[in-house]
C-alpha cells in the first residue's frame, strides 16, 4: 500500500536500559523511504548521534509535552507520529494508520491503546484490566471526543495550527490538545487496528501518584473548558459497586476507570473471582486520590 512519509517522535526520560527500549520500539517499526525517527531526550542521557535514530536535545522543561514539541520541531513530515517510550507496537503500525486515506480535515488519528495481558503484579493487571487509556473509550467521552499522546497520529498543520501541546503542566496535555484541534475546526478519528500495547504502573503506589496528576489534569481542564466538570469519584466507584452505569451526562467527565464500561478491540486479561474483588478495593483508593488530586495545581511550578 501507498502511504504518506511519517515522522514517528518518542519522548524519553530514563534510564539507559530504558533508553534502549525506546530505541528498539523506533527501529521495531517498517518504515520506507522519507519516514523519520526521532527520539526527544528530556534528560540528557544520551549520545548526540545514534547512525538510525536522530536524537533531539529537549532540555529545559521536563515534561512530554516540551519533548514532544521539541521532537515535532525537528520533524519533517506532513504525519507526526507521537509514541510513549514504553509502549509495544507491531512492525505495520504506520502503515495501519492509513488503511483508510484521512479527510483533509482529519487532524489526527487515535491509534488504539490495549493493556499488556503479561502484567505481572497486581496493580498492573488492574492497570491492563481497566485499560483507561483505551482510545475507544476516549472517543466516546461524553464532552468531547480525546485521545491519548500514547499512539497519536497528528497532522503537521494542524500541529502547527494548534502551536503543540501545552506545557507547563503536569497531565492532561493531550486532552487539551485534542479539544483544541477540534475547537479550530479539525476532526479527531479513530484508528482501532493501528494499536499498541501499553504497559501500566506495576505498584499501587505508583497507580495512586498517576490518579492524583489525572485529577489534577481534569481540573484544570475544567478551569478552560466552559461545561466540562469532573465527574466526582466516589460516584463511579459507587455506581461500579452497585453494578449501575455511572451518568453519562454531557458535560460530565467519566474519569479514567469509567473506561471498562465499553468494549474492548482486543480482550484484556482476564480475571478471578478474588481479583475482581480486589480490584474494587484499589478503584476504592484511587478514588480518594482523585479527591485529593481535583485540588491539586496542575502547573509544573506552581506559583508562590
Amino acid at each position: 500500500m501507498s502511504r504518506p512519509a511519517v515522522s514517528v517522535v518518542v519522548p524519553f526520560a530514563g534510564d539507559a536500559a530504558q533508553a534502549l527500549v525506546a530505541l528498539a520500539l523506533l527501529r521495531s517499526l517498517d518504515v520506507v523511504g522519507g519516514d523519520e525517527l526521532i527520539l526527544a531526550d528530556n534528560c540528557g542521557a544520551l549520545a548526540p548521534h545514534i547512525a538510525d535514530v536522530t536524537v533531539v536535545r529537549a532540555s529545559g522543561e521536563r515534561s512530554p509535552a516540551h519533548a514532544r514539541n521539541a521532537g515535532a520541531a525537528a520533524a519533517s513530515c506532513d504525519w507526526i507520529l507521537f509514541l510513549d517510550a514504553d509502549v509495544r507496537a507491531p512492525a505495520e503500525l504506520l502503515d495501519a494508520y492509513f488503511e483508510e486515506a484521512p479527510g483533509d480535515r482529519v487532524g489526527a488519528l487515535a491509534g488504539e491503546i490495549v493493556g499488556d495481558p503479561s502484567a505481572g503484579t497486581l496493580a498492573a493487571r488492574y492497570g491492563a484490566t481497566r485499560n483507561f487509556l483505551g482510545a475507544s473509550a476516549h472517543m466516546r467521552h461524553p464532552f468531547r471526543p480525546r485521545a491519548a499522546a500514547a499512539n497519536l497520529m497528528v497532522r503537521r498543520g494542524a500541529f502547527e495550527a494548534l502551536g503543540g501541546f501545552t506545557e507547563g503542566v503536569r497531565a492532561a496535555e493531550d486532552t487539551d490538545f485534542c479539544w483544541r484541534l477540534q475547537e479550530l475546526g479539525w476532526t479527531l478519528e479513530l484508528r482501532p487496528r493501528a494499536a499498541v500495547g501499553h504497559a501500566y504502573r506495576t505498584t499501587l503506589r505508583e497507580l495512586r501518584r498517576q490518579w492524583r496528576e489525572y485529577a489534577a489534569g481534569r481540573a484544570w481542564l475544567a478551569q478552560r473548558y466552559p461545561g466540562f466538570s469532573p465527574q466526582p469519584a466516589l460516584a463511579r466507584v459507587g455506581g461500579r459497586l452497585l453494578r449501575q452505569a455511572p451518568e453519562r451526562d454531557l458535560g460530565k467527565d467519566p474519569g479514567p476507570t469509567e473506561h471498562i464500561s465499553y468494549p474492548s478491540p482486543v480482550p484484556g486479561p482476564r480475571s478471578s473471582g478474588l481479583e475482581r474483588l480486589l480490584f474494587l478495593g484499589i478503584d476504592a483508593i484511587l478514588a480518594v486520590e482523585e479527591l485529593v488530586g481535583l485540588r491539586r495545581s496542575n502547573l509544573l511550578r506552581e506559583p508562590r
